[in-house]
């Protein structure tokens, strides 16, 4: 099993008896990739019906993989012989998934999926100069958007285009630029 992780956000790590025993110590020992000693050790106190939980904050992003053994004895001496040790991998990242979502809902915009165009200025022979993009996160909050508004239900992020041009229907630079 993998855990996806972000550096600096506490993740929990947990391990469950079936039995529900609790009475028992387990550890979690936690490796960086390719190591032969752990990075950190954490005991796993007892929450409820056998499950045992503990909170770890990475701090770099990597690769780790956490190693659970489970002991019979407070001291972490006795290692039990009816559990089995447990092995999952932790992916650390500087971003999370919502991050990722955010970015591509951005991008949906950006290929005019529920986008607004207004405040658009002109140019003596047609060409237009600048303009406001806003992108909506449904078709519903588009069309309630209007010219010159300050509508933001739904908004999900505002852009402001800016064109120059060498001549009559010859476009010099185009800027897109996020606002909001």
């Amino acid at each position: 099993m993998s855990v996806p992780a972000t550096v600096g956000t506490p993740i929990p790590l947990a391990i469950i008896l079936e039995d529900g025993n609790t009475a028992q110590f387990p550890r979690v020992e936690i490796y960086s990739a390719g190591a032969t000693f752990p990075l950190i050790v954490l005991d796993l106190p007892h929450k409820a019906r056998g499950r045992y939980e503990a909170n770890w904050t990475p701090s770099v992003v990597s690769v780790y993989s956490s190693v659970f053994i489970v002991y019979s004895d407070v001291a972490h001496t006795i290692e039990s012989i009816v559990y089995t040790r447990e092995i999952e991998q932790i992916f650390v990242t500087s971003s999370n998934i919502d991050d990722l979502a955010a970015v591509l809902a951005r991008v949906l915009g950006l290929v005019h999926e529920n986008a607004f165009i207004d405040e658009t200025v002109f140019d003596s022979f047609g060409q237009l100069d600048t303009c406001r993009i806003r992108t909506f996160d449904s078709r519903a909050h588009v069309e309630l958007a209007t010219d010159g508004g300050n509508e933001t239900l739904g908004l999900i992020a505002t852009y402001r285009m800016e064109a120059d041009y060498r001549a009559a229907g010859q476009l010099k630079t185009y800027r897109y630029k996020r606002t909001a």
